[in-house]
Order: C-alpha cells, then structure tokens, then sequence
C-alpha cells in the first residue's frame, strides 16, 4: 500500500507516543497477563509499549498505518504531532483529570521519553518485523496469531470520524486474530468531548452473541474525567 493511502486512512486520527507506564495503568495490567504468546498493539503510533515489553523477554508486536514510513520520516512525524498535541492540551487544560501527570510540562516530559525509546528501536533494522504497516478493520495477521490485544486512544475516541459500522467491523476483526481465551483490551470509552460512546451497549450485546465476551473494568487511569473504564473483550 502507498503512503499517501495509509496517510488518507490515517487522516484525523493522532499519532500516540505513550509509554509502557501509562498503557499498566490504564488497562491495570500485571505481570500475569502477558503470557509466552506474543501481545499484539493496534493502533500503537511511536508508543513505546513494544519496546518496553521486547526489552523485558516478552515477544510483542505494533501496528499502525504509519509504520511504512523511513526513519526519518516517522521522528519528524512524531516531533510536530508532539508539538501540536502539547498547544492543543495548553489551550484546554482545565477540561483534563491532572492527577496522573501533574502539570503540562510532566506530561510532555513522559511523552518525550516514550517518543525517544520508540525511536531507538524503531531504527533498528532488526526489529522492523514488530513494525507492521496497517490498520483496522483490515490487520494483516493470520486468525488466531495473539492471546493479548491492546487498542488505547482510537476506536471509540473518534466517535465522530467513525461510524457504528466501522467500530463493529474493527472489533470483529481484533477478535479474529485473538486465540481463543485471549484478551482484547480497549481505552477509552469516550469521545474527545469526554461523553460514552453512545452504542457501546448496543456493541457488547453483538459481540456476545457471535463468539466473544464483553465487560466494563474500571480503571485508577484518570486524563479524560469520565474516561473510568476500558472495554475487556475475551474471546470465546
């Protein structure tokens, strides 16, 4: 696929650079929960929750549209969209839950170190293949690849680029690389606007009637204030 088919799916949609500490504590994840199977990050941006688990003997893998980019492309990417995100939270900081990060400047800081661990490895020649250019609802990896599936800050937080179609289908399809007892893990649950996405009852009755189970866990993680859950898929 052609990067300017890949920026086109991406459009609307900003690069993440979170760190392997906030991706614990949003979903409250523990040591247990990543087992010998490889743990796969959808929609993964320059986060550096890969490279944090590679780093520790865990066999884990990103994708994103944007993985076709060279190195350089991807730091420049990374840098501006980092830059924009600190204006946009500088111009509406009273709207986020400041205990987390404590003030604008930490957050930044976090973000910064993430972006830069994300970089060391993503240079590397080596672990390209943990790079994986795509996207949903279409993610190229066989049915049945991974036991543990993140998806944080996409989904239902563009509620209002994509519709209940798409967020069924990209659902299903997280479902369809998930072995059987595996898990998908899914934050936030809210908009941009901090309101629920409106037909997330309407999504876990399907998805229970096909071949998963669905449930809300609350979540210490605090940014977005109503942000108090994340979605718990496990596959049947």
């Amino acid at each position: 696929m052609r990067k300017t088919e890949l920026y086109a799916q991406k459009q609307g949609v900003a690069i993440t650079c979170r760190s392997y500490t906030e991706y614990k504590e949003m979903f409250m994840l523990h040591k247990k929960d990543f087992r010998s199977d490889i743990v796969l990050d959808v929609g993964a941006g320059a986060s550096s929750f890969t490279a944090s688990l590679t780093k520790t003997g865990h066999e884990a893998i990103a994708v994103d549209p944007l993985y076709n980019l060279s190195n350089e492309e991807m730091y420049e990417l990374g840098r501006k969209e980092m830059k924009t995100a600190s204006e946009k939270l500088s111009e509406k900081i009273h709207l986020f839950n400041w205990d987390y990060y404590h003030t604008l400047d930490d957050h930044d800081e976090m973000r910064n170190r993430s972006f830069q661990q994300f970089m060391e490895q993503y240079r590397q020649d080596n672990t390209k293949e943990k790079y994986i250019p795509g996207t949903l609802p279409n993610l190229p990896f066989y049915d049945n690849t991974f036991s543990f599936v993140v998806c944080n800050h996409f989904l239902f937080l563009y509620q209002e680029q994509f519709d209940f179609s798409f967020h069924i289908e990209a659902i299903k399809e997280l479902v369809r690389v998930t072995k059987k007892g595996g898990s998908i893990l899914i934050y936030p649950l809210v908009d941009f606007k901090d309101e629920r996405y409106p037909h997330l009852d309407k999504l876990i009755s399907l998805l229970q009637k096909e071949s998963a189970d669905a449930e809300l866990c609350e979540t210490d993680f605090r940014f977005l204030p109503s942000a108090s859950h994340f979605l718990k898929v496990t596959v049947r």
